[in-house]
């Protein structure tokens, strides 16, 4: 299977609602049909501040590491001990320390950084509320997300025929809220917030004039979907 390539309208978008705004338009300016938004997922915790604002809404949580390896055994003494004193620890194994989202924990940012741990949120997907089993929503319900989000990373995708190019696979718009695209996946990036374009699997031959006759200012291509 072909690799797409994801775009960044590099366009100043201060806050979540006018990157989500500026994602509706690129889908409304450029597609000749767009299908539901698709994938909603909620980022890791990775601030004290984001930590306080899901406990609002979460009762639990796994601390892993952000790379996927194992929970070092070593040099984590402050980490278990708030763990332990806050009487937060309900399981888990070397991958992952599935915690209660105590008061306690806010103690140990921003300590979590320098070690490469996060802190994942139950319902990875569709944050805070229930969604279909095929993992689209409506708009409206994208609305009610990103509200709810808040401060959280989130992410979505819309699938879109690009007009002017012949393939339409893997065409679409990303936006990532407190979140940044890396390679092919949304890193954490609290306080920013980005929109991309995905120009699909079989239109390289036509794709830099596509994206030239855009008129967008956009960064360097990044492995996609």
């Amino acid at each position: 299977m072909g690799m797409s390539f994801l775009y960044e309208v590099l366009e100043p978008l201060p806050t979540a609602d006018a990157a989500l705004a500026r994602a509706r338009a690129l889908c409304s300016e450029f597609g000749e049909w767009t299908g539901d938004p698709f994938d909603p997922q909620l980022g890791p915790v990775v601030t004290a501040d984001q930590f306080h604002y899901a406990r609002q809404h979460f009762t639990y949580g796994d601390f892993r590491r952000a790379d996927g390896a194992r929970i070092p055994e070593d040099g984590l003494h402050e980490f278990w001990t708030t763990i332990f004193r806050g009487r937060a620890l309900r399981g888990g194994d070397p991958w992952r320390v599935e915690v209660e989202l105590v008061p306690e924990l806010a103690e140990i940012w921003p300590l979590l950084v320098e070690w490469g741990l996060t802190l994942e949120l139950p319902y990875y997907r569709s944050p805070l509320y229930a969604t279909d089993a095929d993992q689209y929503c409506t708009e409206s319900d994208l609305d009610t997300m990103v509200r709810a989000a808040g401060p959280l990373g989130f992410e979505v995708e819309w699938d879109v025929a690009l007009r002017g190019l012949p393939y339409t696979k893997l065409c679409g718009v990303q936006l990532c809220l407190n979140s940044e695209w890396t390679s092919q996946s949304a890193d954490p990036a609290p306080g920013r917030h980005a929109v991309y374009l995905s120009v699909g699997t079989k239109n390289r031959d036509v794709q830099d004039a596509w994206l030239a006759s855009t008129g967008l200012t956009l960064g360097p291509a990044l492995l996609g979907w």
